[in-house]
């Protein structure tokens, strides 16, 4: 398989014989005000630009996973600009009328029991995007769902690719590191944070867990230094993987570099 790190959560992954576009997330720097309820109220985002065109990243697209449709994950650029008729993977069906509100015609559910695109599976996990009884008001507030979900790859020939989408670390996160046995993981870990939610999405502390709890396998840090309620970013991370040894496991890509395993 292939990662390429695009901007934030938004990556490609070209895995058996298919592309995958992840979170599209399209918007040109600054073009975001800042969110109010975290801290760094003055931040507008996206922080960074795209590595390059958004028509580019998606012109060898044979499909698009969104994991959920917070606005750092699924944009109005995107929607604008992903053809109709391209196949779009969702958690479940709140997720897909908003899609064929917006006349997507090929949506299809991500499944726990596995979705099968040509050579491809896809599993869906669960996540946890903040503890509950932080985060809930932060969501009721703005109308947005604080339901999320994880992707596990599989196909004959490939290693498995668990991509953890945003959540803390908790026991479904763990359950599908013993389930599935990935090679590849990619964690969503800035440590994004409301004003006094806690952690909405892994941080350093998580990504320790995670490597721990699948100690043989490849980590992949990404959601870094691209919206304005990061509490660490790509130094930070790397910081810590110096500090513990651990450059050859736990990888950090930038914005539009592409690994290859």
């Amino acid at each position: 398989m292939k990662f390429q790190q695009i901007r934030g959560a938004t990556i490609k992954v070209f895995y058996g014989k298919k592309t995958f576009l992840i979170d599209p997330f399209f918007a040109p720097k600054y073009f975001y005000p800042p969110l109010e309820v975290c801290h760094f109220p003055d931040r507008r985002w996206p922080t960074v630009e795209l590595p390059e065109t958004a028509e580019k990243i998606v012109q060898d697209v044979d499909a698009v996973i969104l994991t959920h449709l917070h606005p750092d994950h699924f944009d109005e650029f995107a929607a604008k600009l992903l053809p109709k008729n391209l196949p779009i993977f969702v958690q479940d069906e709140a997720d897909a009328l908003p899609l064929k509100n917006l006349s997507f015609s090929d949506i299809r559910l991500l499944k726990y029991e596995g979705s099968v695109f040509d050579d491809v599976s896809l599993y869906r996990v669960n996540c946890l995007h903040g503890n509950p009884e932080t985060t809930q008001k932060y969501y009721d507030a703005t109308g947005l769902r604080e339901t999320a979900s994880g992707v596990v790859f599989k196909a004959k020939g490939e290693k498995v690719f668990y991509l953890a989408g945003d959540t803390i670390w908790f026991e479904d996160v763990e359950k599908a590191i013993t389930k599935y046995q990935p090679s590849i993981i990619a964690l969503n870990a800035a440590d994004a944070q409301f004003t006094d939610s806690g952690s909405i999405i892994m941080g350093i502390d998580d990504m320790l867990k995670v490597k721990q709890a699948a100690p043989t396998a490849k980590l992949i840090i990404t959601h870094l230094d691209a919206v304005p309620h990061a509490m660490i970013g790509r130094k930070e991370v790397r910081d810590c993987i110096d500090s513990h040894k651990l450059q050859r496991q736990i990888l950090v890509p930038e914005d539009g570099e592409l690994l290859e395993f």
